[in-house]
């Protein structure tokens, strides 16, 4: 579902979202900012409609559609980067940010794995064709592809695949980045909750403890053991921390206050 409004994971009912979100600090955007997350979703409305119902449906103009939003999204975001001051507001919508993407990205891996795309290798003639599939839906999915390539030419091996995806402390997809991102984010919050930040960043995994021969080794199963374990704990700190954030920072008073004021 592109563009329903009734399907809470549609992408055209979280750019309504967004709009509604933004709506409510107006005052706080540029004129530009605004303009541009208006147009965003104006022009994705329009797109969807080109497409077609679902009985005369365009899956190209729909890739276009996709397209044409994922570039608006990037300014968007860009304009957060460049005119935001970065105070709280701006620290929490950059955590958040890294927060899905943590949990996307290594629920993405995690899928990857579960459906084989590990188990050949560049030598198998048989299953090359299928290989660089799933090599180039990685790296298209972590937006790497260029990068992959600077840095291992024709390699289609699983240890350059995650030596990028996931330990590259230098790759903004790689889990690595985000998670070293995530901690430098939560740690200016710190002054703001009397040091319990610190805490949160402590319990977020840590990938200098990640070796890469442990992420590729296969057990007597034949499974990436390590990795799923990995993989898993990027998942579950996810949610609890945007858990743990929506407590401490979005919670103006905890029940046994809102009884008393009541």
């Amino acid at each position: 579902c592109l563009d329903q409004d009734e399907h809470s994971t549609s992408v055209g009912y979280n750019l309504r979202a967004l709009q509604q979100a933004a709506s409510s600090l107006r005052e706080r955007l540029s004129p530009e900012h605004w303009n541009a997350i208006v147009h965003c979703v104006d022009q994705f409305s329009a797109d969807c409609a080109q497409a077609g119902s679902p009985r005369a449906f365009s899956a190209v103009q729909a890739m276009q559609a996709l397209d044409a939003a994922s570039s608006a999204l990037a300014a968007i975001t860009g304009a957060q980067t460049d005119r935001m001051t970065r105070d709280d507001g701006w620290q929490l919508l950059s955590i958040g940010r890294h927060v899905e993407r943590l949990g996307f990205l290594s629920s993405a891996l995690d899928l990857a794995v579960e459906v084989g795309a590990f188990e050949h290798t560049a030598d198998d003639a048989d299953s090359a064709d299928e290989n660089s599939s799933h090599y180039a839906a990685l790296l298209s999915l972590f937006d790497s592809t260029i990068t992959f390539h600077a840095q291992y030419q024709q390699r289609r091996d699983i240890v350059a695949l995650l030596d990028l995806l996931v330990l590259d402390r230098d790759n903004p997809r790689s889990l690595a980045w985000v998670l070293g991102t995530l901690r430098s984010r939560l740690s200016k919050l710190a002054n703001t909750v009397q040091g319990q930040v610190a805490e949160i960043a402590q319990a977020l995994p840590d990938p200098a403890n990640w070796q890469l021969a442990d992420l590729c080794r296969l057990d007597e199963a034949g499974e990436a053991r390590t990795l799923l374990d990995v993989l898993a704990t990027c998942q579950r700190s996810a949610l609890e921390l945007s858990d743990d954030i929506n407590r401490r920072h979005f919670s103006h008073a905890d029940r046994d206050n809102r009884s008393l004021l009541a």
